[in-house]
């Protein structure tokens, strides 16, 4: 049985992970996650009351927009108000 061989214009595969990296604006996280977190994913954080998962999602979207990408945030739990007020305890968001 004769094998079939790969077409010549098979697209490459990238081996530099920063291009498909959202770096994150945490300082050293972004290091652990080798450039941040893959791109075009979704990604549920998970974790008890004041682990810190809102200050994270803040932080990623605030680096997203400082970046000047397009940000998305789903949250089932929070109001814009509750984000508001945390955005303003970590000084991520101005009062």
């Amino acid at each position: 049985m004769k094998r079939k061989s790969l077409p010549k214009s098979a697209p490459a595969v990238s081996t530099n992970l920063t291009d498909e990296r959202c770096p994150n604006g945490v300082e050293g996280l972004d290091d652990i996650l080798a450039g941040g977190l893959p791109r075009a994913g979704f990604y549920l954080v998970q974790g008890d009351p004041g682990s810190g998962k809102t200050t994270l999602a803040l932080q990623f979207l605030l680096e997203g927009l400082r970046r000047g990408e397009k940000v998305f945030n789903i949250t089932l739990s929070e109001t814009k108000q509750d984000l508001l007020k945390v955005g303003a305890i970590t000084r991520l968001v101005p009062r």
